[in-house]
């Protein structure tokens, strides 16, 4: 039986107690598994002492921190539900996050001191945080969860839509870490950079947890620095990171030959497509990378990549993980054949129990077992899985459907292209066209002829842009994606 989350802390504690499970690359601060464990048991009496109760959201306001998984710990044993909130979004958006989820205690770093006290809920600092520690007691004791009790609200990030706060319940995060384990084959004596945000999946429950849960090392960065990770993959010997496209390229920018980084086994790349350039910069020096897909609602690993496939399935995410499933579903909930565009469909231990606040809106994603991604997908002929894109970033011209992945994928091959996001956009003719919105790659000439004449040598005529803009950025959220909702809202 599940009995928690955060017993695998205790139990590393018992058993490898000098172990360092979590070290902070800027300044050099860590934590054993005996540190982490009893720091966890004395904050969990703190929040307790604070009037949480098993059920009551804490939310934390706060950059990548040691004090992150300290706090997780501490609201697994109690029973409180870590709520980790976005620190890039507005206050006013803050304050409707907050309001949703009605939080019993809001904890906030020094940096969001002010924000935090806005807010409504009752607030508590970091240097306050410490100061109750040094008076909490740390002996063991707690009550064991119900594998559906709530651990972690998460609120996803919002690319098509308002945030929705999804419910993580323990036993999500357990069958994550138990598909994470066996998916990228991880080991105690791994070392893994965490340099996403904590606040999302990606950053917590990718790589994260799951290496806490095996016993190994998580090495945190407060914010990507492309300079300062390659430094300490380096010097700390990182044996393996997640990170999105735009932070793989910005890596390579950053000098990734001047680095010794031949302890890296394995980097994950998720959030995205990896452009085919991108990917063989990297394969091309040896490395173990693998793309991925996953979200907040499943997982987030629900599939994997074996090493020895990476160059002949490439552009494929796998096939699904060990406690998983995965189907292509038409619209009238059968499974497509091969090679057939469908919805991505999920099932397993490690789907969410729901959204907060809005169980209609989880009802229709959640249907006879499977959750509906909302994303279209296609199987080979050995099963592996190949993302098309999203539902609603497809459109229809001239009657043809056209896939915007597979358009991004074929302009980000061209040498003078940084990142491209495609969508449609209205026609009077077609219905609809693609309009590529790219951001040039500094130094290299690009212009709209030579990038279409490219597209035209790739793609059938039907899905070659019929517009181009060319911009000095895309709008990108905390987990790197596109805003496709914002530039839908300025190009329309």
């Amino acid at each position: 039986m599940i009995t928690g989350a955060a017993d695998f802390v205790h139990q590393w504690a018992r058993t490898a107690p000098w172990r360092v499970a979590l070290r902070d690359a800027a300044t050099g601060a860590s934590r054993t598994y005996a540190e982490l464990d009893a720091r966890g048991w004395a904050l969990a009496r703190v929040l307790v002492g604070q009037g949480v109760k098993p059920g009551d959201r804490v939310a934390l306001l706060a950059r990548n921190s040691l004090e992150t998984f300290e706090i997780l710990v501490a609201c697994l044993r109690t029973g409180a539900v870590f709520t980790p909130l976005n620190w890039r979004l507005a206050v006013a958006e803050l304050a409707d996050i907050v309001a949703d989820c009605t939080p019993r205690l809001v904890l906030h770093d020094a940096v969001e001191a002010e924000r935090a006290a806005s807010l409504g809920p009752p607030t508590l600092s970091a240097t306050g945080l410490e100061d109750a520690l040094t008076r909490a007691s740390a002996t063991p004791g707690g009550p064991a969860h119900d594998p559906e009790a709530l651990a972690m609200l998460l609120y996803t990030s919002g690319t098509t839509g308002r945030p929705k706060g999804v419910m993580v319940p323990h036993r999500q995060v357990f069958w994550n870490a138990i598909n994470t384990v066996y998916a990228c084959d991880l080991q105690a004596e791994d070392r893994v950079l965490a340099f996403l945000p904590l606040f999302h999946t990606g950053g917590i429950n990718c790589l994260a947890l799951p290496a806490l849960y095996r016993g190994a090392t998580v090495v945190l960065m407060g914010a990507f620095d492309a300079e300062l990770a390659l430094r300490t993959m380096a010097e700390l010997r990182i044996t393996t990171t997640v990170a999105v496209p735009t932070m793989y390229g910005m890596l390579l920018e950053a000098g990734l030959d001047r680095y010794d980084l031949t302890s890296v086994h394995t980097l994950l790349c998720g959030g995205a497509p990896c452009p085919d350039p991108l990917l063989d910069a990297w394969l091309d020096r040896g490395f173990c990378f693998r793309q991925g897909f996953g979200m907040t609602e499943v997982g987030p690993n629900c599939f994997s990549l074996p090493p020895a496939m990476i160059r002949r399935k490439r552009g494929s995410v796998g096939l699904p993980v060990l406690h998983g499933d995965a189907a292509i579903l038409g619209p009238d909930g059968r499974r497509l054949p091969t090679g057939t565009v469908g919805e991505l469909c999920l099932a397993g231990p490690h789907v969410a129990a729901g959204y907060w606040n809005r169980p209609a809106d989880f009802q229709a994603v959640y249907r006879d077992g499977w959750f509906h991604t909302g994303d279209l997908a296609a199987t080979d002929a050995d099963g592996f899985f190949r993302i098309a894109g999203r539902q609603k970033d497809m459109f229809i011209s001239g009657g043809e459907n056209v896939y915007p992945a597979e358009v991004e994928s074929v302009i980000q091959g061209h040498p003078g292209v940084e990142q491209v996001a495609v969508l449609g956009v209205p026609d009077e003719r077609w219905g609809e066209v693609g309009l590529a919105v790219i951001v040039p790659r500094p130094g290299a000439p690009l212009d709209a002829d030579t990038l279409l004449a490219w597209c035209r040598e790739r793609l059938a005529k039907f899905k070659v842009p019929r517009r181009v803009a060319l911009v000095d950025a895309l709008p990108l959220n905390a987990s790197g994606k596109v805003e496709k909702a914002t530039l839908r809202a300025r190009y329309r």
